[in-house]
């Protein structure tokens, strides 16, 4: 059920220090839940807003940083939605290099009407994929 999305980090993502700039790591978290969308919906972001008309806006995005992100090892982020209310969906992200968990993310979407920027409830078919993926938080 959970997702994995491998992300390449390069030595144009670090600072000074040697380590991932920090606000990349969001970065890399919404990369991966784009990555979710695409792997279950068969469209990323770009896709439902010019295809579908269904934008799905941050509203809340939440992270805790455990370690240094690095050019040594893949990132791997696990991704699955951990909550669906009536027009918003929240996801997790967890971020992985060689084992060791380096980050975790809540991050809430609402949908809109992406012409009109207006909240509307998510289609039933994402409902649907959506539902059948959740985890709930705890």
């Amino acid at each position: 059920m959970i997702y994995e999305h491998e992300i390449r980090v390069t030595w144009g993502d670090c600072d000074p220090a040697k380590i991932a700039y920090t606000a990349r790591l969001p970065w890399f978290a919404l990369d991966a839940i784009n990555g979710w969308w695409e792997a279950k919906t068969g469209d990323g972001w770009f896709q439902m807003e010019m295809d579908r008309n269904m934008g799905t806006p941050f509203v809340s995005m939440s992270m805790d940083f455990r370690s240094p992100v690095t050019p040594r090892h893949r990132l791997i982020c696990k991704v699955w939605p951990n909550r669906l209310g009536t027009t918003s969906v929240g996801f997790h992200v967890d971020g992985y290099q060689d084992g060791t968990l380096c980050f975790g993310g809540d991050f809430v979407c609402v949908f809109t009407q992406a012409d009109a920027f207006r909240k509307m409830p998510p289609p039933e078919r994402i409902r649907e994929i959506v539902t059948a993926h959740l985890i709930p938080a705890t």
